[in-house]
């Protein structure tokens, strides 16, 4: 019989166990195995109207207990018009589900989620429950399961709290200017909005991805009902639609409400409320007595009785005795002009119930027919008319800036400004009320329309700037309230970038702020790899300093890589700064040639 040593055995049982641990190689190792979903205890449930009520708006509450809430999912982001998002609802409420990654859920799953390590958060005044794993937090029990959607108007829709609820509204219509337009703008993956109308010019948003699968659909001309999902951003309610079928407006246009009312639309025939009911439209003079204020952030704030708190908006209506909001039309008052400041109800409540003129653009506000942009008031035979401008002279951007003080300044009557435009709108890197302009002397100011404007890339422009305010926005100085008809284009100019460094341009930041510039030998990183990940903060750095060169995700580079080698960068000099996050300073590209 052959022995074996003492030794000779030892080797022998390591290799054994060092060829097992090999044979049992997986190349996911690093992957922690998923847990049985089905073993994750259930603790105590919780109602969707339950789980709201932790999170105040604004604050964060994170579940470190076994808790659980049944849900059935209202709409996936299968059809592409909601991305990595999801919303769900029981008979008590909804809220909207920021997933970890896309897919794994379905419209009609009826599913329990496990609390536990997840986190309620507010985006944007979006209540959502946060990075959710379908893989980790999500048992399915049901598929194909139907939610009825509750039937709501779009006041009702304003006023209670429908969040993240599958809700239908009938007797409504698309606004007659969406109704030549698609859902959004697939060619350039560009999400828009869509204003949907009742019987009484009531409004709400309907926002359509780029993404979508119909999102070149032509939005219908007729009548009839949608079924969506309630969502909101900041103070906007908006509608997600699941699919067109459940877009069914094939009945005759609706008429407006309170007639189709009288006047033009000029400061001699104003239109009364009634005419902006009924569907007026443009930069134009209305007549109707101021008979108060909305104090929140939406409808169901409406006061009727003074005193009142709010400067920021009044109320307008055919009689001085109005009380039904339905009635009335709100009315922006911009900070920092003269209408707010001889109009609004806190500090001129002895305008109460008097029947005043106003100029604005007809818009939605609030979500229903009103007026933004209020650039002109008349009563009693004076005021301000942006028409009436008398001997206008230009002023240098340069001695514009120079009248900031530090807080929001009315600009003197017959004041302009003339530059050349050195934003491009049509590549969406920018607001489409925004403009940014440089004068021949080579100092640049932001300029934001109470509307969108249709200047492009190197038109020079006029814009008359008397009676606007003066004013900072996340630190970058802009004029705020131009109007429209106050802008004109007189030619076609160039504007030659600054070659500067980011340490150059942080140094002497207010000299170079809204002039564009041109980096050289600038590398740009983004974790996520292109110019819209991240939120749309890259960053750019030229060996000196570096900045973030910030993204809109309405960009039409948005989705395009990132370089991996130094190149030459121009763009426009900005600033987002907040109380928390000061000196952020940004560049800010105006399409992707920007960046050779």
């Amino acid at each position: 019989m052959i022995k074996v040593s003492k030794w000779a055995k030892g080797l022998m049982m390591v290799s054994a166990l060092a060829f097992g641990l090999f044979a049992c190689v997986d190349d996911d190792f690093d992957t922690p195995p998923i847990p049985n979903v089905n073993d994750l205890p259930v603790g105590e449930v919780l109602t969707l109207s339950q789980l709201r009520s932790l999170s105040t708006p604004g604050n964060t509450y994170r579940f470190t207990e076994d808790k659980s809430v049944y849900a059935v999912v209202t709409m996936d982001d299968k059809a592409g018009n909601i991305y990595k998002s999801a919303y769900v609802q029981d008979k008590t409420g909804g809220i909207n589900l920021f997933l970890k990654a896309s897919g794994g859920l379905y419209q009609g799953d009826s599913i329990r989620i496990a609390l536990k390590g997840l986190r309620l958060n507010w985006y944007q005044n979006l209540l959502q429950l946060d990075t959710v794993d379908v893989d980790r937090n999500i048992i399915k029990h049901k598929t194909l399961v139907e939610a009825t959607p509750k039937v709501v108007t779009i006041l009702e829709l304003k006023s209670n709290d429908f969040q993240g609820q599958l809700v239908k509204l009938e007797n409504v219509q698309f606004a007659v200017a969406d109704t030549a337009e698609t859902y959004a703008d697939a060619a350039n993956l560009v999400t828009e909005n869509r204003m949907l109308e009742d019987a009484s010019g009531n409004q709400v948003i309907v926002r359509t991805s780029g993404y979508a699968k119909f999102a070149d659909g032509k939005v219908p001309n007729g009548s009839g009902s949608i079924i969506a999902i309630a969502s909101q951003y900041r103070n906007d309610i908006q509608l997600f639609i699941r699919s067109t079928s459940e877009v069914v407006m094939d009945g005759e246009r609706l008429g407006g409400g309170g007639g189709t009312g009288t006047g033009t639309g000029t400061k001699v025939d104003p239109y009364d409320v009634a005419a902006v009911l009924g569907g007026a439209t443009g930069i134009v003079w209305v007549k109707g007595y101021l008979v108060g204020v909305l104090e929140g952030q939406d409808l169901a704030s409406a006061s009727f009785t003074a005193p009142f708190t709010s400067q920021s908006n009044v109320m307008l209506a055919a009689s001085p005795n109005e009380t039904n909001m339905a009635n009335c039309i709100p009315v922006q008052l911009v900070y920092g002009t003269a209408p707010r400041t001889a109009v609004n109800l806190n500090q001129n409540g002895s305008l109460y119930k008097q029947e005043i003129m106003l100029r604005g653009n007809l818009e939605a506000y609030f979500g229903v027919k009103g007026m933004k942009g209020t650039d002109g008031y008349w009563y009693n035979g004076t005021g301000v008319d942006p028409d009436i401008v008398g001997d206008v002279v230009e002023m240098a951007i340069a001695e514009l800036r120079a009248l900031y003080n530090g807080s929001a300044f009315v600009i003197p009557t017959g004041k302009k400004i003339v530059g050349t435009v050195v934003s491009d709108k049509d590549a969406g890197n920018i607001h489409g009320n925004n403009v940014q302009i440089i004068d021949a002397a080579g100092t640049g100011i932001m300029v934001r329309f109470t509307a969108a404007h249709s200047f492009v890339l190197n038109d020079k422009i006029e814009i008359v700037v008397s009676n606007n305010s003066l004013e900072t926005y996340n630190g970058v100085l802009q004029v705020n309230g131009a109007s429209l008809t106050n802008a004109k284009k007189i030619g076609t100019g160039s504007v030659e970038p600054v070659t500067a460094t980011l340490n150059d341009i942080k140094t002497n930041f207010e000299q170079y702020e809204s002039k564009l510039v041109r980096i050289v030998n600038a590398t740009i990183t983004n974790s996520a790899g292109t110019y819209g990940g991240n939120n749309g903060n890259s960053a750019v750095n030229d060996g000196s300093a570096q900045f973030v060169l910030y993204t809109r995700s309405q960009a039409n580079f948005a989705a395009t890589a990132v370089p991996t080698s130094a190149k030459t960068v121009v763009g426009i000099v900005s600033e987002y700064s907040t109380s928390t996050n000061p000196n952020n300073y940004q560049i800010l590209l105006r399409n992707i040639n920007d960046v050779q």
